[in-house]
């Protein structure tokens, strides 16, 4: 459909109104808005499905208008992308740059600065908000006037034309990221009282905020933490579970991980694990990453599969060492999902069609904007619920037999008397 003329444009807090001088106005949700672009004075809005909206002859009211709707776009992202959790420093103005491993940049421009319990997020004026995890950050220095941030993936942040703020916004990032350190060291000399501090600090390296850890690098960096953090998932309710998934694991794969929990002002101790299950017989069960967690022993739980790879891919790997690889990157992941997501399961495992009820709008946005969630997604085996623990073995023996008996990745698991939910 092709529409054109006059028209005043809205922007609320949800939604972008475009009403015609003659004829009803229309009204656009910001979460359908896919990407907002500029370009001699226009501004292209594509929207979900295919249409797009081209917005010009805006005069004095272009610069305003443009910042508007993209911030607008940004707070609705905040709620929608599944990272709410206290807020600590905002409204700190400045020029940001975005530089990838390679050197190049990847965006820049004015934004707000904003410091959350666990990320920096970036509000840019003129494009999609980034968030930084703390525990992606390497360091943080001060240099002719910029903030300059180095990311564990070789990319970094810069941060100018701070004024006043540079110092504060300086301290602000290294004690956060201090403070995160020392709450994962503390949860680990909880685990481990006797465990030396020089250890524990190079154990907590490798668990910094929502990270999964590898048994070789723990055993290497903490002689003796791993059986404690075994332990601990037990007293977590956790035993069966554990021991019946990593006895049919790569035991030197399974990943262990730690994090406060962040829900207002209560903050709880969250322990998870990512379990490998994978053989060259490709016509076993197996091809799967098992994810389980628990902050409580009276929580519900549900165990949540993940492919490793293609299915018919897997159906003819023969090579352990070429598994074994695969497995390390699938494995990370994973857990880089789960952190994006902050540890949501709802929105991996709802069905395409409830993604656009009203209810789970949200989630439909997340997916435009998180690739990690579309990854998680993607490689969907199933979930199995915990009722007891006889009937939970055999749903999961079910499933890694239903996972290579098939052909097709989109196909997912699903008991017979499950409704799809």
């Amino acid at each position: 459909m092709t529409m054109a003329g006059d028209a005043n444009g809205t922007i609320e807090a949800a939604a972008l109104i475009i009403g015609p001088k003659d004829g009803e106005p229309t009204s656009f949700s910001l979460r359908d808005l896919v990407s907002i672009s500029e370009a001699d004075y226009r501004i292209k809005v594509d929207v979900v499905g295919g249409d797009s909206l081209l917005l010009f002859n805006l005069g004095y009211k272009y610069e305003d208008f443009a910042r508007s709707l993209v911030q607008a776009r940004n707070e609705l992202a905040l709620q929608d992308l599944l990272m709410e959790e206290n807020l600590r420093k905002r409204g700190v103005s400045a020029d940001f740059t975005i530089i990838d491993s390679s050197g190049l940049v990847e965006d820049k421009g004015k934004c707000e600065v904003r410091l959350y319990e666990t990320a920096i997020v970036i509000m840019p004026e003129r494009s999609d908000l980034r968030r930084v995890p703390f525990s992606d950050i390497q360091g943080s220095t001060a240099e002719n006037f910029k903030v300059i941030i180095p990311l564990d993936s070789g990319s970094r942040v810069e941060f100018s034309r701070l004024g006043k703020e540079l110092d504060p916004l300086q301290k602000g990032i290294i004690d956060s990221v201090g403070e995160l350190s020392a709450k994962v060291q503390n949860m680990l000399k909880d685990v481990y009282p006797e465990a030396d501090s020089k250890a524990i600090l190079r154990a907590s390296k490798y668990m910094r905020e929502g990270r999964a850890a590898r048994r070789s690098d723990l055993e290497a960096a903490c002689p003796g933490l791993w059986p404690r953090l075994e332990r601990k998932l037990a007293g977590l309710g956790l035993r069966e579970e554990y021991a019946f998934l990593s006895s049919m694991a790569r035991a030197e794969k399974i990943r262990i991980g730690m994090k406060k929990t962040l829900r207002g002002e209560t903050m709880g101790e969250y322990i998870w694990f990512l379990t490998p299950i994978y053989m060259t017989d490709g016509s076993k069960g197996g091809n799967a990453i098992a994810f389980e967690a628990s902050s409580g022993e009276d929580e519900g739980r549900a165990t949540y599969f993940f492919r490793i790879m293609g299915r018919k891919e897997y159906a003819r790997i023969k090579d352990l060492d070429q598994l074994d690889q695969t497995a390390d990157a699938s494995l990370s992941d994973i857990a880089r999902g789960l952190m994006a997501i902050n540890f949501r399961r709802e929105p991996i495992y709802l069905a395409e069609e409830k993604l656009y009820s009203p209810e789970y709008s949200r989630y439909r946005y997340s997916l435009l904007r998180i690739p990690e969630l579309r990854t998680l997604r993607e490689r969907f085996i199933g979930r199995v619920v915990h009722s007891s623990v006889e009937q939970w073995k055999l749903d999961i023996e079910g499933l890694l037999k239903f996972n290579v008996a098939q052909e097709n990745d989109a196909l997912i698991w699903k008991k017979s008397d499950e409704d799809g939910g």
